[in-house]
């Protein structure tokens, strides 16, 4: 068997091993008989890798982190509408999702805790190991770390109080009660900073993953620029994005001419990808097949909102290269075509090679202009925007114009469909309820900013409460 056959077998071992290890842990069922002890696991450097691209590969594979944070959040907020009439897509752009039907919602909190769990494993595996070097352990505990880190940030933002779960010990983590938000925050900062110690400044590949498909320690930077802006700590948030933006040697903003190269593999724009969840080499990711049509298609299933697209000024090159219109059988969509390909055949013929695009360099200049306004910089602040505007083919802000709601709608139109950045931002900024008034007036609660607790999550824990407003 050669080397890399060999190591392929170890991490497809591994993920089998971390992918039969779910969020049941936290209902307190007993481990399965297969799962492997930290001591296994991590006995050489080999199998400790093996471990970390299991972990990143359960992540990618999970509907959750490849798709459904971009489709649920889109919906919730205002950017896209379903048009198959389908009730679990209904409930989401209606905002009436509750707690014991909405179970695109409820994969959120499973796929969330399981990855959680595996990067617990991890983190738990390497404490004080003596067979794996140490510079190597040290620089996979920080990738699990941050990666720990980010699915506690989804989870904070999107259900507000949550269980902090640091071990795998189900007698520790069965019962737990939720955790409050500034908590969970202050544990993701914690995390992130003992992560960005630790991480490599190069990006670091362990045989499975190329190029930015793992965290390094800009990545980290970055991820504490996102946490230090959702808690209010300005100069941390302008510090850590001030860091990316300079790393001049790994990043560059593409210019207006080449915005639909954003999302490649290896773009100089990216800070981190995931590996794609159908394959390392299809090229194509969930969001192009859900999103964008095929000549094969016999409907149109999402179409962004008439509001959304208002937004953009004229001449906008982002509305030419990120949005795609289609007609089938009388039905005219405005699809998100920030991911082009659909299908392996599709990024065969348009030679493109698309990842999965959690952290980009865009993101880092209009954090760091929120930043600045909060603080009071507002030539800074306007530098920024003025740089992605200018990218953007359009003019520089006009005099006067209020910054902080500049900010607001220069990320709708940069980060449309990408995450749920348009929803977190609403929420960060407090104009969620007065957005959504208008662009929902029949059914808005502002309860429904944060989603509820699973059923299923309070059934299994009676110290879970459910979230203010639910049944």
């Amino acid at each position: 068997m050669t080397m890399n056959n060999k190591f392929f077998t170890i991490a497809l071992i591994a993920v089998m091993v971390f992918t039969s290890t779910s969020c049941k842990k936290l209902l307190n069922i007993d481990p399965p008989s297969n799962e492997r002890p930290s001591s296994v696991v991590f006995g050489s450097s080999e199998t400790a890798m093996a471990a970390l691209s299991g972990a990143y590969s359960g992540m990618t594979q999970s509907q959750t982190y490849s798709l459904n944070l971009t489709l649920i959040n889109a919906l919730a907020a205002d950017e896209m509408v379903s048009l198959s009439g389908a009730t679990r897509y209904n409930v989401l752009q209606n905002n009436t999702y509750e707690a014991q039907t909405s179970s695109l919602i409820s994969d959120i909190w499973a796929d969330s805790y399981t990855s959680i769990y595996q990067f617990n494993s991890i983190i738990a595996g390497l404490n004080n190991n003596t067979v794996v070097p140490q510079t190597l352990a040290k620089q996979i505990t920080g990738e699990a770390l941050a990666m720990r880190a980010y699915c506690y940030m989804q989870l904070a933002n999107l259900f507000g109080d949550v269980p902090l779960v640091l071990s795998t010990d189900i007698t520790e983590t069965a019962l737990l009660p939720k955790t409050p938000f500034a908590a969970v925050y202050a544990q993701i900062i914690l995390d992130l900073r003992a992560a960005k110690a630790n991480l490599a400044e190069a990006y670091v590949t362990n045989g499975l993953s190329g190029s930015r498909l793992q965290v390094n320690k800009s990545a980290a930077s970055a991820l504490l620029a996102k946490a230090y802006l959702q808690v209010g700590n300005w100069q941390n948030a302008v510090t850590n994005a001030s860091e990316v933006i300079d790393r001049t040697d790994l990043y560059t903003l593409l210019p207006g001419n080449q915005l639909g190269n954003v999302f490649l593999v290896n773009s100089r724009e990216a800070i981190l990808q995931l590996g794609s969840a159908l394959s390392a080499t299809s090229g194509y990711t969930n969001e192009g097949q859900e999103f964008v049509s095929s000549p094969s298609s016999f409907s149109v299933r999402f179409s962004l909102t008439p509001a959304l697209l208002r937004a953009f000024e004229p001449g906008d090159l982002r509305r030419t290269a990120w949005i795609k219109e289609v007609t089938l059988n009388g039905v005219t969509a405005q699809q998100p075509f920030k991911y082009q390909n659909y299908n392996f055949d599709s990024a065969t013929q348009s030679t493109r090679t698309e990842a999965p695009t959690v952290l980009r360099l865009a993101e880092m200049y209009l954090l760091r202009a929120e930043a600045n306004v909060a603080l009071g910089n507002n030539a800074n602040a306007i530098a920024d925007l003025n740089t992605i505007r200018l990218r953007a083919g359009i003019s520089p802000l006009p005099a006067g114009s209020d910054l902080a709601d500049a900010v607001v709608k220069e990320r709708r139109i940069e980060f449309f469909c990408e995450r749920g950045d348009r929803w977190l931002s609403l929420r960060r900024s407090r104009t969620i309820d007065a957005v959504m008034a208008l662009a929902k007036p029949g059914t808005w609660r502002s309860f429904a900013q944060l989603y509820p607790i699973p059923q299923t999550a309070i059934d299994a824990n009676p110290n879970l409460t459910q979230n203010q407003g639910y049944r």
